[in-house]
């Protein structure tokens, strides 16, 4: 398998841990930065195939964790529904520029194509004013929930760790989100305005995922990866820890937090235009 861990596999599915900085699949059959690459044959993510795969979610290439490909059609079908449905939870481990103000969110605004790479339409947007609007083309609504876990300082900025959950899976959404409320991911090159090029990677890691599918429910978890990697941690310095979050049972638990619809007496902030 390479260097990709593969976190489960049966007939129907193959879950991976998908590294930072790498393409799930490519059209150029000379890439061999990218997942299919590894597990499969090159030309795996088309239907011409001999083995085809079915990737029924998406990872940026900057973002690390929980990949879910589907062997055959028919799975990639029933998980596909889940996903379309919003039945399926997903979790990511987050590093923000900033110490956050609150200590659950629900960032709700809508996600668009940012007119200024229109052409490529690589880069989105989020419709936070009115004006925004001429310049977040075919906004869709999109809502991410946020709990802070940790603030700390890297190489002596502030920063915070939060857990991420997006309700709606629009194309870029969390990082769209989190620099809509002024609280860049760490590392993100893109949406930072290519000012935060320092950190060795984007720290945003897909960190469990939950299909709840009839016959085969899947809740797959990775390792936490950032504080097992001398990069991040000989530049770290804790503040203040809310939440325990760095094994299983204890990020499980925090997961729960976000699955309640609210939490009393926590510090609560709504980000909506």
């Amino acid at each position: 398998m390479g260097s990709i861990e593969k976190l489960y596999e049966s007939d129907n599915f193959l879950v991976v841990n998908k590294p930072f900085d790498m393409y799930i699949n490519s059209d150029d059959e000379y890439e061999k930065n990218t997942v299919t690459y590894h597990i499969a044959k090159p030309d795996s993510h088309l239907s011409s195939s001999v083995y085809p795969l079915h990737f029924v979610q998406r990872l940026d290439y900057a973002t690390s964790g929980v990949l879910c490909i589907a062997k055959n059609k028919t799975s990639a079908a029933k998980a596909g529904k889940l996903f379309e449905k919003r039945f399926t939870k997903k979790y990511y481990l987050a590093i923000l520029r900033g110490h956050v103000a609150f200590e659950v969110a629900d960032i709700e605004f809508n996600v668009g194509i940012d007119q200024s790479s229109q052409e490529s339409s690589h880069k989105m947007s989020a419709l936070t004013t009115c004006e925004a609007s001429a310049s977040c083309m075919q906004s869709r609504q999109a809502q991410t929930r946020a709990l802070r876990l940790e603030t700390g300082y890297y190489e002596g900025d502030p920063v915070s760790v939060v857990l991420l959950k997006p309700i709606t899976g629009r194309r870029h959404q969390l990082r769209v989100h989190c620099n809509a409320i002024g609280h860049t991911i760490l590392g993100d090159y893109t949406y930072s305005g290519t000012r935060d090029s320092m950190p060795h990677r984007m720290f945003l890691h897909a960190t469990r995922l939950v299909l709840p599918l009839q016959n085969e429910p899947l809740d797959i978890q990775t390792p936490e990866p950032f504080y097992t990697d001398p990069r991040f941690t000989t530049k770290w310095k804790s503040e203040k820890l809310y939440y325990k979050y760095k094994n299983k049972e204890d990020f499980q638990a925090v997961c729960e937090i976000l699955d309640k619809s609210y939490v009393v007496g926590v510090q609560y902030k709504m980000y909506k235009m």
